[in-house]
């Protein structure tokens, strides 16, 4: 939770800074209506409006960048059958959610000597007006946003962002190698399961195909006839010799927990170890570094030619030690974190969130600014508000929705007759 949350602030935080205009019309929403109270402070529409709108406008882009499209009807599907709950409302939920935790953690800022710099204070209102100024009332109307709404968005970023390392300053960094220890393995997986149907159609055109079917090797005689060849040859190209044998077969070069921990029953996170057969792991258990097992290896639904690399992959261990801590620090925050959440006093407007609609007749989509401006602004600014590097921070996110290096902003076409043939196209 808090890696995402971390990243989805951090991005919207660089898009603020580097953002030059926001356009779109006919969701006007009243921003200055209290959503939410944690702890008696109230929380503006506004603020939740801005996040939901700019998380709406990174998963639009995000199914651009890597699926072609999203479903013109993402927002609207139900995604809780029980509860009727639909896509666009849980995007909804879940950023109420981060935000009444950024109430939390600014609040309990003091406690842990954490504090917003008047030098930081001042990139703030800068951005904050700044953005104010590159929108037309139009948009902040749409957005339900105001000058004053944009600075608290800043401001629980930074505290959100600042806050991390104190909490999690006191985990155990230790890690002994026989709890990360990695082993490294390379194999070849030959699958014994049936190949499906294609189209649920004909298996085979005509006799000739069927002979020759019967004439293919088995998976067991290709798996024997790769260790053979792996056996026989000197510093063996596993994955060569595999593709040799049928084009289709590659060999995995991977690594896996040594000494897993035993699971708990209501664990159900999958690990690398989890990822490598467990034939595969057993064979390498018994084989000394640069071994190949001389028989192959039989799993549920394959044949397996095994070689142990390393029983102890030092390099590898050294990346799980530094894994281990980061999921103790990852726990450790969460958990403290919900015991702020469970011990607070939050109540909801209901009416008032439900008239932020997160639906699919509201289009968001994220637009590049051009890339020249966006370098000047980068330099000129310098740092963002948190004391890092905004470049840094633009190129992590822009792999979101990247062109040719630009900073990503915010336009909203809700009917827009300028956006006409892109609003259809979607329709379609």
């Amino acid at each position: 939770m808090k890696l995402t949350g971390k990243k989805i602030a951090l991005g919207c935080l660089a898009g603020v800074l580097a953002v030059t205009g926001l356009t779109g019309c006919s969701s006007k929403i009243d921003g200055t209506k209290t959503v939410v109270t944690v702890d008696g402070e109230a929380v503006p529409l506004g603020v939740v409006s801005f996040l939901t709108r700019y998380q709406q406008a990174q998963t639009q882009a995000m199914y651009e960048m890597y699926f072609g499209g999203a479903d013109p009807k993402m927002w609207d599907n139900v995604m809780d059958e029980d509860s009727g709950e639909t896509y666009g409302e849980s995007a909804r939920s879940d950023v109420l959610d981060q935000v009444e935790l950024m109430y939390l953690l600014k609040a309990k800022s003091g406690d842990y000597d954490v504090e917003i710099t008047k030098k930081e204070q001042k990139k703030i209102a800068e951005a904050a007006e700044n953005f104010i100024a590159a929108n037309s009332e139009e948009t902040l109307a749409d957005l339900g946003v105001t000058q004053s709404d944009m600075e608290t968005v800043l401001e629980l970023q930074t505290y959100e962002k600042k806050m991390y390392d104190p909490i999690v300053k006191d985990v155990d960094t230790e890690v002994s190698d026989e709890e990360a220890q990695q082993t490294s393995v390379t194999y070849v997986e030959v699958s014994t399961a049936e190949e499906a149907e294609e189209g649920g159609e004909e298996v085979s055109e005509s006799a000739n195909e069927d002979a020759e079917k019967e004439e293919e090797s088995s998976p067991e005689e290709k798996a024997q006839k790769i260790l053979d060849e792996v056996l026989a040859t000197a510093d063996a190209d596993m994955d060569a010799i595999a593709k040799d044998v049928d084009e289709n077969l590659s060999a995995v070069e991977t690594h896996f927990t040594t000494n897993p921990p035993e699971k708990e029953d209501d664990e159900d996170e999958s690990s690398v170890s989890d990822t490598v057969p467990q034939a595969v792991q057993d064979a390498a258990g018994k084989l000394s570094d640069g071994e190949i097992a001389g028989e192959l290896i039989e799993g549920e639904d394959a044949y397996y030619v095994v070689r142990l690399d390393k029983a102890f992959d030092e390099e590898e261990t050294e990346n799980e030690k530094e894994s281990i801590v980061d999921q103790r620090k990852q726990d450790l925050y969460e958990k403290t974190t919900e015991e702020w959440k469970d011990g607070a006093d939050i109540q909801v407007d209901k009416k008032v969130l439900k008239s932020l609609k997160v639906t699919s007749n509201l289009k968001f989509t994220m637009k590049m600014e051009d890339a020249e401006e966006a370098g000047d602004e980068t330099e000129e600014s310098g740092e963002d508000v948190s004391g890092n590097d905004i470049s840094e921070n633009n190129v992590s996110e822009n792999d979101i929705a990247e062109d040719d290096g630009n900073v990503t902003e915010i336009l909203q076409d809700d009917n827009d007759e300028a956006s006409s043939e892109e609003v259809s196209s979607e329709e379609e």
